[in-house]
């Protein structure tokens, strides 16, 4: 049975949008939809796809009876010249020739049993056949297929995860760079009033030269803190507009699709996996277990052992039958060395196992402290946001009233965009960890 999270949800909607033609291609209603997009066009997650469909397809093929085989042959001969008899003269006759046409059928039913059949039709007529059976008791050849294709399925998972989790933290340091750049505009409006009124004030004798370097200094920094936030805002846009192989002109508002995240609440710091969960979809602790896995093949293929092989035939038309064994002992004490080399290494890579489960999930630990610990910080910087609002809503009050400036209300509404910068960076780390820890995003197969 397996259990699909909207991460299975996710993967139809990557071959959906393969598919998808026409101006519908980049109408997107919520977030998810957007990540369906970058999926389908990311290049490490087709290329994890199709290892993985390679590893599939040969691991089908390794059933013993998908190697069996058949054969058809057919032979004939004759003379290019008839020999007369005995005292007489040749006849001129036709050359004789003769045809013959045999079939083979191998069918291993599995890795220690395999069937044979073999049959001949000769140019008078004849037929003759024979079925054979080949028994080897203590044959054991272990495939590392299913474990290859495990690590595969595992490499699609982690790809398609982190394709996943990434995508939707660039596009929250997308609107965090939007809240930026906004702020900085309006520190540069401030810092541009401010340079104009020293100058006026200079001028009426009521500020002196330095106040004017000074708040030119201002703004020539102010300056420099815009054009590198637009700057980093125009990085990220671009890299978001190849991910959905889109141009910028074509993007959508991500702040709309944004809002349709699930709300901020203490609700989502426990909705979170648990340890186990976490434990099955690390790389490092998955991977640690497969190479143990594949250890333990390795020591069990290289314990020497007797190899008796039981072999009969049955011919119903010659009314014959035949059977036979044989024993090879091994006496190479080489291989008994390989063993004990083999059995150490499965050991060792045991213990890398309980080591890679303690560090995940010291790891996993860390992530539920972070988690909780950036829900607080968002408490407080929401907060911080709500007071700064209500500041500049008095600023602006007073403002109406002639008590406060216009440079104020610029002063007051860069400090609110500012808050709302903080707010927004708040809200990135935390939906960041919790991403990485939902079970939105996880694909478990259970056996």
């Amino acid at each position: 049975m397996k259990t699909f999270s909207w991460f299975a949800f996710c993967i139809t909607l990557v071959f959906l949008a393969l598919f998808i033609q026409g101006p519908a291609l980049y109408a997107f209603d919520t977030l998810d939809d957007l990540v369906s997009r970058s999926i389908a066009q990311n290049l490490d997650v087709q290329q994890a796809a199709l290892t993985l469909k390679s590893s599939a397809a040969s691991l089908s093929a390794e059933p013993a009876w998908r190697s069996s085989s058949a054969g058809l042959s057919a032979s004939t001969s004759g003379s290019f010249e008839s020999k007369a008899a005995p005292g007489t003269m040749g006849t001129g006759s036709s050359p004789g020739t003769a045809a013959t046409m045999s079939g083979t059928l191998t069918v291993p039913l599995t890795d220690w049993f395999t069937l044979g059949a073999s049959g001949t039709i000769k140019a008078d007529g004849s037929v003759t056949s024979s079925v054979s059976a080949s028994l080897n008791p203590l044959a054991e050849q272990i495939s590392k297929g299913s474990i290859n294709y495990r690590m595969s399925l595992q490499s699609y998972r982690s790809t398609l995860r982190s394709a996943v989790l990434q995508f939707r933290a660039q596009v929250r340091s997308l609107l965090v760079s939007k809240a930026e750049v906004a702020y900085k505009q309006a520190a540069l409006d401030t810092a541009t009033a401010q340079y104009e009124q020293k100058q006026i004030l200079s001028a009426q004798g009521s500020a002196s030269q330095s106040d004017v370097l000074d708040a030119l200094v201002s703004l020539t920094q102010a300056r420099l803190d815009y054009e590198a936030a637009d700057s980093n805002y125009q990085t990220i846009q671009k890299s978001i507009a190849q991910s959905l192989g889109v141009s910028d002109t074509e993007l959508p508002d991500f702040e709309k699709l944004a809002s349709t995240e699930p709300e901020i609440t203490e609700n989502l710091v426990s909705a979170i996996m648990d340890r186990s969960t976490y434990l099955a979809m690390s790389d490092t602790y998955v991977r640690a277990a497969l190479d143990a896995a594949s250890s333990q093949i390795d020591e069990r293929t290289a314990q020497p052992k007797p190899d008796i092989n039981i072999k009969g035939e049955l011919s119903p038309t010659e009314k014959t039958w035949s059977a036979g064994a044989t024993v090879k002992l091994p006496l190479d004490l080489i291989f008994w060395e390989k063993a004990r080399i083999a059995k150490e290494m499965a050991e060792v890579k045991q213990k890398q196992v309980q080591l890679a489960s303690q560090t995940v999930s010291q790891d996993y630990d860390q992530k539920v402290r972070d988690l909780k610990r950036l829900y607080e910080s968002w408490k407080k910087t929401a907060t911080a946001y709500d007071a700064a609002k209500l500041v500049y809503e008095q600023v602006e009050t007073l403002a109406s009233l002639g008590q406060k400036s216009l440079l104020d209300v610029m002063s007051g509404k860069a400090d609110l965009l500012r808050s709302a910068w903080q707010l927004a960076s708040a809200e990135k780390a935390f939906r960041d960890a919790q991403d990485a820890l939902s079970m939105r995003f996880v694909y478990i197969e259970e056996k």
